[in-house]
């Protein structure tokens, strides 16, 4: 697992998976609230996947945060997820 060096969100653990799959994405959590996958190839309006636990929900704040960064930080993310993702074509 590596964390995401690009950006950081007060509270919010980032981190790629080392053994992940395809497209590009990283994890999202703010611990014991939500936990999303984050597609940032993706526009702002359909990155965010919800996993199913926790049950609480992500905040409106957290939420544009995650998507601006993401956005904002593309092609340093994928430079990221080529560096620290083992995935199987």
């Amino acid at each position: 697992m590596g964390e995401v060096e690009c950006f950081h969100i007060e509270g919010v653990k980032c981190w790629f998976s080392s053994q992940d799959h395809r497209p590009p994405h990283f994890h999202a959590k703010r611990r014991g609230e939500w936990h999303c996958r984050v597609w940032f190839q993706r526009k702002e309006a359909d990155m965010l996947e919800r996993k199913p636990w926790p049950r609480g929900r992500m905040s409106v704040p957290d939420r544009k945060a995650l998507q601006q960064m993401a956005a904002d930080h593309r092609a340093e993310l994928l430079q990221e997820w080529e560096r620290k993702v083992k995935y199987d074509d």
